[in-house]
């Protein structure tokens, strides 16, 4: 608002000061009245004029991106000091309003008590008010009010009169309302006040060239001014004869200006007027992606970290959170031009009543095109704001990432292993073993590196297993387009973590990988005029060696080793006939497809289809029970 009020003073400034040193001092009356009058309402809409510039770019597509690990130290807390010279101005400028308002309603109060009280007399197109106060004669509309002594007594001029007439036939009071009530708006800027004195002023100017127009002789008139001019206080709301400009508009009077000069004038306004556009409005820049300019879908929330485009995505890099302020908070309450999402969560502007600004630690914006927007989300912003535990959850990745890499072969590379799609999913059972299924849902993120050449099918096949496996997002990553060196936002990145590194002690440096991996890949792509321009590549310190394996006792020639000899191979199962063979020295009771047979019999369907199905069992009496059948046994409990 502030600033809005500055830039409103700065136009009226630069108007007013165009009007005294062009403008005032010709004869161009009405055309003077439509510049002030159009000034007044150009200077209160030219701050507020927005232009949109949008720019199309070419999403690039990234083979890794990293958010960083946000410790709880880390969230910025808000600690909202006490404004009180905001509530101070705005009582302040209540104040002046209710006081100038007060005025201003006092004023056309008077008018309206002397219109009533006092006798009427219509008078071609006005009505004269005969007032038994000695005032000057002045006009309010079409009532013109003369003392009503002078008026019995013919003591006021046909000139006179004309003047009010033009007055009124001229509808100058529309005016000096329109400038009362701005006066009541902006009643602290002086620039208001110039314009007022100088509206007044042309008001005279147009009304003396309609008495000189209908025939006055111009010394004659200028007598009678002089006459009924005063330095009483005029009336407010009323155009009167005053004394103090009689001399400028004398001097007027007897100018003429050239048609040539006005049209030269009147064209030197245009200019001006462009230079305060220019100078005093509002831009701002919408960058589009060339992939997403024709996208008709906008119901989820703006908050997506995943762009996922053909063979490519596209991902933020979210270093530290961007936390509101009170002004977002307010106007984020307008439900008619902001849809917005808590935690993920669509939610009623009227809740954000119910959170402390200390609360949300990031947000997002979007703008969102007329094509693109449903019923159901008509508004053409959408914010999300995240608390500090969501923020934690959705945007850091505590190393939990699975980035799986196929090639045009379907071959699979898991965390620098080599897996094959069959093995896949029990190779992912082994890791992040310290999670749930529900942990894993909201913090495992699966990236597959997949080539132009990776069959269709290898991707499906690995896509399903991941999301059986339970990852939060599973994004397909494509291949790096060809670029010339790094892009500018690439190289703050990279400029940001080396920076940081560099800073640090070698000794007692604390390395995150995602880190090292996001700037060294930044490194690789960037040429060699960036790489001289950057920041220097950190002296990491190297990785630790791995842990010795155990020491093992060698054995010498001819010595006999202490370690027990590995125990025998189990016997092999006994064939199916010499099972049944077997049973028959046990006298065991033989049964075929529920049938009793003898063990003879039994021996011959073995011997003849060695793939009968055969149950055994002790029945609790000496003899065992063998049951043979083509079809499965069915054993029930």
């Amino acid at each position: 608002m502030g600033i809005y009020l500055i830039k409103v003073t700065a136009c009226l400034a630069i108007f007013i000061v165009f009007y005294k040193l062009v403008l005032e001092n010709e004869s161009m009356h009405t055309y003077k009245r439509f510049y002030l009058i159009s000034s007044l309402i150009a200077a209160s809409i030219i701050p507020a004029v927005l232009f949109t510039e949008y720019i199309y770019i070419t999403p690039e597509p990234v083979l890794n991106t990293y958010v960083s690990e946000i410790n709880s130290d880390e969230i910025p807390v808000f600690y909202q000091k006490t404004d009180y010279l905001t509530p101070t101005l705005w009582t302040i400028y209540g104040l002046g309003v209710l006081i100038f308002g007060y005025k201003f309603c006092s004023n056309l109060f008077k008018i309206g008590t002397r219109i009533r009280r006092n006798p009427k007399i219509n008078y071609d197109r006005s009505i004269h008010v005969l007032l038994e106060e000695r005032l000057s004669p002045h006009t309010f509309f079409n009532f013109i009010f003369l003392n009503k002594q002078k008026f019995e007594a013919q003591e006021i001029p046909e000139e006179v009169l004309l003047h009010e007439q033009a007055h009124a036939v001229q509808k100058h009071s529309l005016d000096v309302l329109f400038i009362e009530l701005m006066q009541v708006i902006l009643w602290f800027n002086p620039f208001v006040y110039l314009f007022k004195r100088a509206i007044k002023l042309n008001h005279e100017f147009l009304a003396d060239q309609a008495v000189l127009q209908k025939g006055a002789e111009l010394s004659n008139y200028q007598k009678i001014l002089l006459a009924f001019s005063s330095n009483a206080p005029e009336t407010q709301l009323a155009n009167a004869i005053n004394y103090s400009s009689i001399k400028k508009r004398f001097n007027i009077m007897k100018k003429t200006t050239s048609k040539k000069a006005i049209w030269l004038r009147s064209l030197l306004v245009l200019p001006m007027f462009a230079l305060a556009l220019y100078s005093f409005s509002e831009s701002e820049i919408i960058e589009i992606d060339k992939g997403l300019e024709n996208s008709t879908s906008s119901n989820l929330p703006p908050e997506n970290l995943q762009e996922q485009k053909s063979d490519s995505i596209q991902y933020k890099y979210i270093e530290k959170p961007n936390a509101p302020n009170i002004q977002d908070i307010a106007k984020w309450k307008n439900s008619f031009k902001y849809a917005l999402w808590i935690d993920g969560k669509h939610t009623s502007n009227k809740e954000l009543e119910n959170y402390k600004l200390s609360e949300f630690v990031h947000y997002s914006s979007s703008f969102i095109y007329n094509n693109a927007r449903s019923q159901q989300f008509p508004q053409p912003y959408q914010v999300s704001l995240f608390t500090k535990n969501k923020f934690k959850k959705q945007f850091t990745t505590n190393n939990r990432e699975l980035n799986i890499h196929i090639n045009k072969a379907a071959q699979i590379l898991v965390q620098g292993e080599l897996v094959s799609v069959l093995g896949l999913k029990q190779h992912l059972s082994k890791l992040n073993t310290d999670l749930s299924k529900e942990e894993k849902s909201e913090i495992v993120r699966g990236f597959i590196h997949v080539r132009l050449e990776t069959p269709k099918q290898a991707v499906k096949n690995v896509s399903n297993i991941l999301e059986e496996y339970g990852c939060v997002t599973i994004d397909i990553v494509g291949q790096k387009e060809q670029q010339d060196g790094a892009t500018i936002k690439q190289l703050a990145t990279y400029n940001t973590i080396a920076r940081k590194y560099n800073e640090m002690n070698t000794s007692t440096m604390s390395i995150k990988k995602g880190e090292v991996d996001q700037m060294t890949y930044l490194y690789s792509i960037m040429t060699d005029d960036q790489k001289k321009d950057a920041e220097a590549f950190p002296k990491l310190p190297p990785m630790p060696e791995p842990p010795m394996p155990p020491s093992t006792q060698k054995i010498g020639k001819g010595e006999v080793s202490a370690i027990p000899a590995p125990p025998a191979p189990p016997a092999p199962p006994k064939s199916p006939l010499d099972h049944v063979i077997n049973m028959a020295k046990k006298n065991a009771n033989f049964y075929y497809e529920g049938k009793a047979i003898t063990s003879d019999q039994a021996i011959d369907l073995i011997k003849n289809n060695n793939h009968l199905n055969i149950d055994t069992r002790n029945t609790g009496s000496k003899n065992p029970s063998v049951k043979i059948s083509k079809e499965p046994i069915i054993i029930k409990n």
